[in-house]
């Protein structure tokens, strides 16, 4: 689905993949601004994921697609939206959402790779620009308003169509929606990049058959994506036809399936479809964590951290759930030791500084996190730390320009 980045970020088009949308009619300034609106209303709607470890691995992905295109027009920002339809969209100016239900139903790494550097390709081409151009009569707020409005669609009906109608008729759904020649040119673009990058290209063809089996057989209804992103028998040959020099690829480890696992554990609302009847070790050791069975879930968490003692994913359930237990000296050290492997990761910095806060430890605290706090400054969610430590450290000036920043960041 298309509908919007944060700074213009110049890098070279592929010579041998001409970008068809690059001289359109509006400037990359304006692009950015529609799309910077759309994702500021999703946020302030409740719609993005705001955990600074999931959106960390989506956005890894995108930029190591993103760091094998020869130039580069714009900054880019990969969420995830809590949203269990199956569905994937393409902002324009680099905004690219993916719904935890797809998520769900992509099998590995490459899966959902595959899907990012297609929506990338459909960005490079400006493909919605080209849409939103046949609309120059409406302006940018009310364009704002309707592409939210068709992507809360999925899970508000009626607050879809208060946002829909409220400004402009109706008969715009078809501005939104990509068209199978789209569809041919992203694909084409995509899989080049596909090529380029350390993911398995054949993994485009496995996703798009998944998709339409599971809509052939109603293995889930309403598939978004399908949609949006029309699938015919000869898109999929197409798709298979520019693979046939592609030589297979080791899979990438990036441990999804504990991503995914922890994703699911956060916003069981959202995957609630893509429950599994056998669910990994992980996945079971997070229920028993949320059911508050703390001892048995530290079992099984140490038994796989053994195996796999750099898991940031392990690492941080593990420490979340001594911390559950009280026992805020131990989940300390692992957030330190983890910390070594990922060094200035914003998650765990700021578990483990909120821990220091929560010990009285506050100028400790800011210390640990000042450079953290420096380098993520556009993050909503440093701030509100920011906010309490400053308060606890009687800095009021520093404590109200925190609080400034975290709505100038956020969109308020």
């Amino acid at each position: 689905m298309l509908v919007f980045a944060l700074l213009p970020w110049r890098v070279v088009a592929d010579s041998e993949l001409p970008l068809l949308g690059e001289n359109g009619v509006f400037s990359l300034n304006q692009e950015e601004q529609l799309g910077r609106g759309l994702y500021q209303k999703l946020k302030q709607q409740g719609y993005v994921v705001d955990d600074p470890l999931l959106s960390r691995y989506l956005q890894d992905i995108g930029e190591s697609l993103l760091s094998r295109l020869d130039v580069r027009f714009r900054q880019y920002h990969f969420f995830l939206v809590k949203d269990g339809a199956v569905n994937a969209f393409a902002a324009p100016g680099g905004y690219i959402g993916v719904n935890i239900g797809l998520i769900g139903l992509t099998r590995n790494v490459d899966e959902l790779a595959s899907v990012l550097a297609h929506e990338i390709a459909h960005v490079r081409l400006k493909h919605s620009m080209q849409m939103i151009e046949r609309a120059q009569n409406v302006n940018l707020a009310t364009m704002v308003s309707l592409l939210a409005a068709i992507l809360m669609s999925g899970q508000d009906p009626q607050m879809a169509n208060a946002i829909l109608f409220g400004g402009i008729a109706g008969g715009t759904q078809s501005m939104i929606n990509y068209t199978r020649e789209n569809e041919y040119e992203a694909d084409r673009v995509g899989i080049e990049t596909l090529k380029k990058s350390d993911y398995n290209p054949r993994a485009a063809a496995d996703f798009m058959r998944l998709l339409q089996q599971r809509e052939q057989t109603g293995g889930i209804a309403g598939i978004e994506y399908l949609r949006t992103h029309p699938i015919g028998g000869n898109r999929i040959a197409e798709i298979v036809n520019r693979l046939q020099d592609v030589q297979p690829k080791s899979p990438v480890a990036l441990h999804y399936l504990e991503f995914r696992d922890y994703l699911f554990y956060q916003y069981p609302q959202a995957a609630r479809a893509f429950a599994q009847a056998t669910k990994s070790p992980f996945s079971q050791a997070l229920e028993l964590m949320r059911n508050g069975r703390y001892i048995q879930s530290e079992r099984q968490l140490r038994d796989l951290q053994k195996r796999n003692p750099d898991s940031v994913w392990l690492n941080y359930a593990l420490a979340q759930n001594l911390v559950f237990q009280d026992r805020l000296d131990e989940a300390e050290e692992i957030y330190r030791k983890t910390l070594l492997i990922y060094p200035d990761d914003l998650a765990l910095t700021l578990q483990l500084t909120g821990l220091l806060v929560q010990q009285g430890r506050v100028q400790q605290a800011l210390t640990l996190a000042l450079p953290v706090f420096r380098k993520y400054r556009e993050m909503p969610s440093v701030y509100p730390l920011q906010v309490e430590i400053y308060s606890k450290l009687k800095h009021p000036l520093k404590k109200r320009l925190a609080e400034a920043n975290y709505h100038w960041y956020n969109g308020n």
